[in-house]
């Protein structure tokens, strides 16, 4: 009789601890959803596309660094002159059905195609246009007289 109760209380006991297990679980699944819908909110992207550019391939910023530099321009630059124009390139560039392409034309030096399939290319060439506007209104500085 002991030993059949014991039974029961071990079953009991086992059961109270699979449902905390569980409702542990999932608590900590909810605070990481959370932390996660935070994140995309201070990088100004929705979750569908934070999961995009966390589940997309490591390619694409190489690719998009890549354009950048056949376009003239700085990434570096970029960053710290208009980072939400970067962050979008990026966002646009991971989500991209053309990576495969891409990738082929930077690996054979390919420039003139991207028009054809880029859906960053319209930026691209509007940051090249800009950059070539703002160079050619640097006034040099006149040389120093001693």
């Amino acid at each position: 009789m002991v030993m059949d109760g014991g039974r029961t209380r071990g079953r009991v006991f086992g059961a109270l601890m699979w449902r905390i297990r569980r409702a542990m679980a999932r608590l900590s699944r909810m605070q990481w959803q959370d932390s996660l819908e935070a994140i995309a909110r201070e990088l100004n992207l929705s979750r569908a596309e934070l999961d995009a550019l966390v589940l997309s391939s490591s390619g694409s910023p190489l690719s998009l660094s890549l354009r950048l530099s056949h376009a003239g321009l700085s990434e570096d630059e970029l960053a710290a002159t208009q980072g939400d124009v970067l962050r979008d390139l990026r966002r646009v560039c991971s989500q991209c059905l053309s990576r495969t392409r891409c990738a082929r034309d930077l690996k054979h030096e390919r420039r003139a195609t991207p028009a054809k399939y880029c859906p960053n290319e319209p930026t691209l060439q509007a940051l090249t246009r800009e950059a070539h506007a703002s160079a050619s209104r640097v006034v040099p500085f006149p040389p120093r007289r001693n």
